[in-house]
């Protein structure tokens, strides 16, 4: 028999996994990379801390029965809209700024926090080669290899029709040959290096898929293809879609996304945080206070806001606390503000598109009480895969689409018998209506949220050499 092992970089943890030729998770490792925070609206990180979590990480999957020699092939999926600077020699020149970066204050794009960080940073600037998105830098440092797929260079922003713009790269004062190759997500793009395997304990020579950006492998590992499928995302961030047609994933191209918000799990993990405790352990005690959590509302707007439309200044809220509160309430809180703002900023399109069946995947996924809550929230019933952590299935299903002569011919196998949904988290009715009350609070809470607390321009300088354009 032979393996498949994926890395899913994501904003705030690493994870790794070996996965058998059906499609069973075998071996899963997981770590937490922070997130730097050197301004209350900064959001950066060091890529050099990923690298080292996926070192960890790769190490302890193969820290078992499953010799490196029988790995068949490697592939790597990341966070997107985020791009890391080398220099010549591969080193980083400067932190990766994260997509809820709002420092350049303007609508939250990649391109717009690159033509930022090349004005404030231009000893930096000029000491980089190459800016590579998150996936890529690491599948580099495996590969020795540059290059990155059409889904991830579209969303930097820098693309326009699978080719780099130089209108855009020009306005952010970087230039194309800065940028990696495009390729295909289910290409071949190198190989380990004895380097890399003397790090990892991968086998020298192990083939390595190109990948993808995390969006296009969790829909791909949750089969969410529409309009039969929708996907619920519930990691450090949130995000609702599917393909927009099986023809589509079957060719990997139209990954929609009806909304993405900003804090999910990340407002989750900020509170446990916050109160000394962990983020599963939260969300339990959660489970014992009644719906509408004693009063206490959220509005999840910890790192601006991009569920509705980009608000670099919204900010995040906690109405209606009293001594009698303690963290399990605001526990609650959290799982119903950030349930309620998912139905905000997706239901609409969600019922529009109305598919027969909504798949909720990510590490929120793992807490019964989340999904319940989620669940009675956007008043539909909700499928838990056996494999929650899909953007690590559907990389596996692209590093087996890489090595398999027929290519993507295969991958609608994969997709029909890989993803084994395994329960189903009903719509309670006695939730649904209780909630029905409390989510139009939430949007009078928006309401005055947005009219009161959000400035319409920020009256906050933003630094830099500020050359007109």
């Amino acid at each position: 028999m032979s393996y498949l092992l994926t890395v899913d970089q994501g904003s705030s943890g690493t994870k790794a996994a070996v996965f058998d030729d059906t499609g069973r998770l075998l071996r899963e490792a997981a770590r937490r990379t922070p997130i730097d925070h050197p301004d209350v609206v900064a959001a950066e990180a060091d890529p050099e801390r990923w690298w080292l979590a996926l070192v960890a990480c790769v190490r302890e999957v193969l820290n078992g029965p499953i010799p490196a020699e029988l790995i068949s092939a490697v592939a790597v999926c990341g966070f997107m809209h985020t791009l890391v600077p080398l220099g010549e020699d591969g080193t980083v020149t400067g932190p990766a700024l994260l997509w809820p970066d709002q420092r350049p204050m303007a609508d939250g794009s990649c391109v717009e926090r690159m033509r930022w960080w090349v004005a404030e940073n231009p000893d930096a600037a000029a000491r980089t080669r190459w800016y590579l998105p998150v996936k890529d830098f690491l599948r580099f440092r495996l590969t020795g290899e540059i290059a990155t797929d059409r889904y991830d260079a579209g969303g930097t922003g820098f693309a326009d029709g699978g080719t780099w713009s130089p209108t855009t790269t020009s306005y952010a004062e970087i230039s194309v040959q800065q940028l990696p190759l495009i390729r295909e997500p289910h290409d071949l793009a190198g190989e380990i290096t004895p380097a890399a395997a003397a790090r990892t304990g991968l086998a020298v020579g192990t083939p390595v898929a190109t990948g993808t950006g995390d969006w296009m492998a969790t829909l791909l590992g949750s089969a969410a293809v529409l309009p039969r499928r929708a996907c619920v995302y519930l990691g450090t961030a949130g995000a609702v879609g599917g393909f927009a047609s099986a023809q589509a994933a079957d060719r990997l191209t139209e990954p929609l996304c009806f909304a993405a918000t900003t804090a999910t799990g990340s407002a989750l993990a900020w509170l446990a945080d916050l109160v000394g405790d962990d983020a599963p352990a939260l969300a339990a005690a959660a489970a014992a206070v009644p719906p509408g959590a004693r009063g206490v509302k959220v509005l999840p707007h910890l790192m601006g806001e991009r569920g509705d439309a980009p608000r670099p200044s919204a900010r995040g809220v906690i109405l209606g606390l009293t001594l009698a509160h303690d963290r399990a309430d605001l526990a609650r809180a959290v799982l119903e503000g950030t349930a309620m703002w998912l139905r905000t900023a997706a239901g609409t399109e969600l019922d529009r598109r109305d598919p027969a069946e909504l798949i909720a995947v990510g590490g929120g996924a793992r807490s019964q009480v989340w999904l319940r809550v989620l669940a009675a929230v956007l008043r539909r019933d909700l499928l838990v895969p056996e494999t929650t952590e899909a953007g690590l299935l559907g990389t596996a299903m692209i590093a087996a689409t890489a090595i398999d002569p027929n290519g993507l011919e295969g991958l609608a196998t994969l997709r029909d018998r890989w993803v084994r949904t395994t329960r189903t988290v009903p719509a309670e009715p006695d939730l649904v209506r209780r909630y029905e009350p409390l989510y139009e609070e939430f949007q009078q809470a928006e309401v005055m949220a947005r009219n009161n607390l959000e400035p319409h321009k920020s009256s906050r300088p933003i630094p830099g050499r500020g050359r007109p354009r």
